[in-house]
């Protein structure tokens, strides 16, 4: 069955996604006046720790999405590499489906399980190094965090079975109601004084919320009797496995890579440079964060249908209108987003009194542009991937180890303080990752940047005229 994403599903993914960084920029000041420079620092450590134990998925999330959107559209068996062509016009492969949730609750198990050993003692080691005197607060609320992530890592593996068959509107209907529950309790909790364990536990039940909402769409949209059919064809846990694998570890070797690449510098600021500076750090990534995941709505709205696409004879016309359209969206987007954090954002802040600020704006700028092309280029990267194909993985680990040396190296031996970690990251980028994955792009499809901009703006002539 073809994966065809509709207009209600990009709607729903914006409609989701807005609603999502709104409720961020509610919460945001709330947590700015209600917790202390230190306490905000020490919320960015514990969501970069997360972030790194979350690592252990390995790459297994989008792996798992694409070979769902395979066996839905009706492919007659995975491969390790590539993908098979097809006309697209099968039912969905049902027996591979199965084989693929039953295999997936295995690999979630153990990972959690592996996730929870890890932050249980070596997350807390580090974490009891950084906190003040009064440590009780803070532990607790640690503990309630690291609930939480083994919680959410053990059920993750529904949001990319909901998306793998297409399921775009209903995935943004789980995270939307999860998103309300975690950002308007969490204002009344901080409001009332509940601190860092009150964020803690909200974070726990809207992970929860989120995970049995993905089951019940999921559950919704393929039925019982079709799902949980004999699995048939020889498909085993041991058979999916060593299918997905191979892909699997790349792409989880690419995360490590990011992880280093753009959350170790979180650590590395409170380590060198202490929690107030960690705070501006946190918050400045945030915010332009935010503007980073606005910016590629579109694309990631499309993910299922592209990678349907590959799989398609004679489909090449609209899989290059489809990420035209969506490339050029999040270049509008995020040069307009990171000029509008410069010039709004200290103000903004100064209005509500928060108790910490953005970087410098020279600083701000710098790692606006850093962030931007590193947008970008993962943006061609996961395009890549839907060919069912990793070449980054060692050029990832490479610029994730080069990042971390250089960040402490210049820490270390100059007074450049977060300036040089920043500009860590932007050297050893645009050395290589930065230029290297969107050329690859272009030159397998045939492709320039003037005629990436030419059919996107071609088809917003289209629309403009048809509503004439």
């Amino acid at each position: 069955m073809a994966i065809n994403i509709t207009k209600k599903d990009i709607i729903w993914n914006y409609a989701g996604n807005i609603l999502n960084i709104g409720m961020n920029i509610f919460l945001l000041p709330v947590i700015l006046l209600m917790l202390n420079s230190q306490e905000i620092g020490l919320w960015y450590v514990f969501s970069s720790i997360s972030a790194l134990a979350m690592l252990i998925d390995f790459g297994f999330s989008p792996t798992i999405m694409r070979n769902v959107s395979y066996s839905w559209s009706g492919a007659k068996e995975l491969l390790t590499e590539g993908t098979m062509l097809s006309e697209l016009n099968e039912k969905p492969n049902y027996y591979l489906l199965r084989a693929i949730i039953v295999s997936s609750k295995k690999i979630y198990a153990v990972l959690s399980t592996v996730s929870g050993l890890l932050l249980f003692s070596l997350g807390t080691i580090y974490i009891y190094s950084l906190l003040p005197d009064d440590k009780t607060n803070s532990l607790i609320a640690w503990f309630i965090y690291i609930l939480a992530t083994i919680i959410n890592l053990y059920y993750s593996y529904w949001n990319p079975l909901l998306k793998g068959i297409g399921a775009i509107k209903e995935d943004n209907q789980a995270l939307v109601i999860s998103r309300l529950t975690y950002v308007v309790f969490s204002i009344i909790g901080l409001l009332l004084g509940g601190g860092l364990i009150w964020l803690s536990l909200m974070y726990l039940i809207s992970g929860v919320i989120l995970r049995v909402l993905a089951k019940k769409y999921f559950s919704k949209k393929v039925r019982h009797e079709d799902i949980n059919a004999d699995p048939g064809n020889g498909y085993s846990f041991k058979t999916v496995f060593s299918i997905i694998w191979p892909n699997a570890k790349k792409l989880g070797v690419v995360t490590i890579g990011a992880w280093l690449i753009t959350r170790s510098t979180t650590l590395i600021c409170a380590t060198y440079l202490g929690l107030d500076v960690t705070a501006q750090y946190g918050l400045s990534m945030q915010v332009l964060g935010i503007i980073g995941s606005f910016s590629s709505i579109l694309f990631n709205s499309y993910i299922p249908e592209l990678a349907s696409l590959k799989m398609s004879i004679n489909s090449n016309t609209r899989y290059l209108l489809i990420f035209s359209r969506a490339i050029t969206t999040q270049w509008i987007l995020g040069i307009v987003g990171i000029l509008g954090v410069v010039l709004v954002g200290p103000f903004a802040l100064n209005i509500i009194g928060s108790n910490s600020t953005l970087l410098p704006n020279n600083i701000l700028i710098v790692l606006g542009l850093v962030l931007f092309l590193e947008w970008n280029h993962s943006t061609f990267a996961t395009l890549i991937t839907m060919s069912n194909t990793v070449p980054f993985v060692q050029a990832s680990v490479f610029s994730g180890v080069g990042i971390v040396v250089i960040s402490l190296i210049l820490l270390e031996y100059t007074n450049m303080g977060i300036l040089g970690v920043i500009l860590s990251q932007g050297i050893i980028q645009a050395s290589y990752n930065n230029w290297k994955w969107p050329l690859w792009v272009l030159r397998e499809n045939n492709i320039t940047v003037l005629r990436i901009l030419k059919l996107s703006f071609r088809k917003i002539k289209e629309v403009v005229l048809k509503q004439r």
